[in-house]
């Protein structure tokens, strides 16, 4: 049998990297393969070569699914602070944000994080930090863009 070759093995790591990032869902049948290349013979350190993960990341899914099965390897509810912003807000925002700031009565040209901060106050009354609204912005502009990509 002929040994196939990848000529560009760097585009091939992130294109999964960015892929297996995606959802829930991606994430938990990358760790599954991994963990069933593992069952197969080969190492934590050779797999975690080929998809560009830590070595004791791949241990750990090992360990997670010879511990609770394959339910171990799925992704655990996230704790932490509630999201000061709801999901109908966010929508509306959305749109808000694809609009020019003069569209809202605002004297600006395009959007910041410290006029978002502004505009959160005064039509939400949400109060997030300049750096919040930086990556509230660039997640905003993210979803946009996928969007948009998707409805072409």
């Amino acid at each position: 049998m002929r040994k196939l070759e990848v000529l560009n093995k760097a585009v091939l790591q992130s294109a999964c990297k960015t892929e297996t990032t995606r959802n829930c869902e991606s994430r938990f049948l990358h760790r599954l393969h991994c963990v069933l290349l593992v069952a197969e013979g080969s190492s934590c350190y050779q797999i975690a070569a080929w998809f560009g993960e830590h070595p004791c990341t791949v241990e750990r899914w090992v360990h997670y699914f010879q511990e609770y099965g394959v339910e171990g390897l799925k992704d655990e509810q996230k704790t932490g602070r509630p999201r000061k912003i709801r999901d109908d807000q966010l929508k509306r925002l959305q749109g808000e944000v694809s609009k020019n700031p003069f569209e809202l009565g605002y004297d600006q040209n395009g959007w910041g994080g410290k006029l978002l901060q502004t505009h959160l106050q005064r039509r939400y009354d949400i109060e997030l930090s300049v750096r919040q609204c930086q990556r509230l912005l660039n997640q905003l502009r993210r979803n946009a863009s996928s969007h948009a990509a998707l409805s072409q």
